[in-house]
């Protein structure tokens, strides 16, 4: 008999094991408490006859009527979810309130991610031009002289500002993508579990104030919150041609290029060049001049005399060619700049339009946080207290 009730209990299990799991929905429970909640008025009603008790039945009266006035209320609030598309259709031509906001928001996103983009490529020009600093040495017998020059390294200070614009529009990129998730986290949890939850709370007779508040929070996560973000999006809109839209409108203007790290570049991305000047004299005498030792018999001598005429003589001449020409290039170019701005004022003509299209941005876009949540507090208070919940809200206010 034991071996028979596991194989039925299996047997009963077997479809529960393959089944897809299911998403969690209390929509199904809103009528069924709907139903328990009148038959037991019905029974308190009657009981109330029984008895002959007045007071339970003024309540079971009253509460009859609560739960007729809850049923509208659930039914008007469904038309209201169907009527919302009709206004959003209008303002965006998406009948989706939360699918048309998320698209605002990634509107505003795309717009941090190419100034970012942009702010990326002028710090690297702007750092390379700042830190570009050549130097030639010149020797003199025993000791030699140094020059450094960096006639670049002022334009600099052009990344205090930029830095500056990276923390706030990281700081508004942060805040962007988290009105994103809790939208989309709003739209999956909101109609199938909380929204079912608040109306089950509002038919029951005990808890009507806490289904009255929820119901009012869950319509303004669900419907106001969605439509102040597209609210605020029309707004912006309203701007036109003064809409920030922060961009470098010319990047070449920030390459650097001075015509001396062109004119010496070849040189030093040469191999051959750079390992010539990099051999010391002995080993460079002994590359030069090792072929002569295979002249028999006369390779020893051949090799002493090119030894001593390259250790001494070639080699010192081609390293002095060298640094004549590079100190040259470096002394004229020194000279060229000096006094000139035209590098750092073209930083500035590009840079400085960008950072102010890109604050007025920022700027911009903390206003339509506020707008947001203005209008969706404003909005669940408003809604609560009409429905008879929770007025002031002090915890919701305190988590905005």
């Amino acid at each position: 008999m034991q071996l028979w009730s596991a194989w039925l209990f299996l047997f009963l299990m077997l479809p529960a094991a393959f089944a897809a799991p299911q998403k969690l929905d209390l929509t199904f429970a809103v009528p069924l408490v709907a139903v328990i909640v009148a038959i037991f008025l019905a029974l308190m009603g009657m009981l109330s006859r029984t008895i002959s008790d007045p007071r339970l039945e003024a309540w079971t009266k009253t509460e009859i009527r609560e739960l007729l006035a809850g049923v509208i209320l659930v039914v008007i609030i469904t038309a209201f979810f169907i009527g919302t598309e009709g206004v959003t259709v209008t303002l965006t031509g998406k009948s989706d309130p939360v699918g048309a906001a998320v698209g605002v928001i990634d509107g505003l996103i795309g717009k941090y991610d190419t100034s970012y983009s942009y702010i990326i490529q002028a710090a690297t020009k702007i750092r390379a031009a700042a830190t570009y600093a050549p130097y030639t040495s010149i020797p003199l017998w025993y000791v030699s002289i140094t020059y450094s020059t960096n006639p670049l390294g002022g334009v600099g200070l052009m990344m205090n500002p930029l830095n500056a614009a990276t923390q706030g529009l990281t700081n508004i990129i942060y805040l962007s993508e988290g009105m994103r998730l809790l939208l989309l986290f709003l739209k999956a949890v909101v109609p199938p579990v909380i929204l079912p939850l608040a109306m089950v709370l509002r038919l029951i007779p005990f808890t009507r104030k806490s289904g009255n508040t929820l119901i009012a929070v869950s319509l303004a996560a669900i419907v106001i919150f969605p439509f102040s973000v597209v609210l605020a999006g029309e707004l912006n809109r309203t701007l036109g041609p003064d809409l920030p839209d922060p961009s470098i409108k010319d990047l070449s203007e920030l390459n650097a290029n001075p015509w001396g790290m062109v004119a010496v570049e070849p040189l030093c991305e040469s191999v051959p060049i750079r390992l010539l000047l990099g051999a010391t004299d002995p080993l460079f005498a002994v590359m030069v001049c090792s072929p002569l030792l295979l002249i028999i018999p006369i390779g020893g001598a051949l090799f002493a005399i090119c030894w001593n005429a390259v250790m001494y003589v070639v080699y010192p001449y081609i390293l002095t060619v060298f640094q004549i020409a590079m100190t040259t290039v470096v002394v004229l170019w020194e000279l060229s700049l000096g006094g000139g701005d035209s590098y750092a004022m073209g930083v500035y003509g590009q840079v400085h339009p960008f950072l102010t299209d890109l604050n007025n941005l920022i700027l911009l876009s903390y206003i339509d946080f506020i707008v947001i949540a203005t209008v969706t507090i404003v909005a669940a208070r408003s809604l609560s207290s009409a429905l008879g919940g929770e007025a002031y809200m002090a915890g919701i206010q305190r988590l905005i």
